[in-house]
């Protein structure tokens, strides 16, 4: 009987815990591989996020994170903080600048030294 009841209560702890669990894709701007590992060691770090994926080719972050703890806006700025435009948070100057040189994707001269034929995300950032 008491192990009725033990399984029970996991049972249900377990489903409250998958119902505060979400994934999301965001667009994230990065270049290099360097970029990568950024955005996925310092996503992964972030209390709420569980997983983070960044794909170079399409500049998408794939993200399970937990809404209890952080919501998608909270994300889109803590990406933003670490010096990575995304489509709603513009990365201020000064983490833009703490990037290493070959992670200036609003450079468009860094864009192409990569093979990349793209633009930033945030056009109005953009620098030729």
């Amino acid at each position: 009987m008491k192990l009725n009841i033990f399984l029970s209560l996991m049972l249900l702890f377990s489903f409250k815990t998958i119902s505060q669990t979400k994934s999301t894709v965001i667009i994230v701007d990065g270049v290099c591989m360097m970029c990568e590992n950024r955005i996925e060691k310092q996503a992964i770090h972030k209390k709420g996020i569980k997983l983070a994926d960044w794909n170079l080719e399409n500049r998408t972050l794939k993200l399970v994170y937990n809404e209890k703890h952080i919501s998608v806006d909270e994300i889109h700025k803590f990406i933003a903080s670490i010096g990575h435009d995304t489509k709603k948070e513009i990365a201020s100057d000064e983490a833009y600048s703490l990037l290493d040189p070959c992670c200036k994707y609003r450079d468009l001269q860094v864009v192409r030294d990569h093979g990349l034929d793209r633009k930033p995300i945030n056009s109005p950032n953009k620098k030729e």
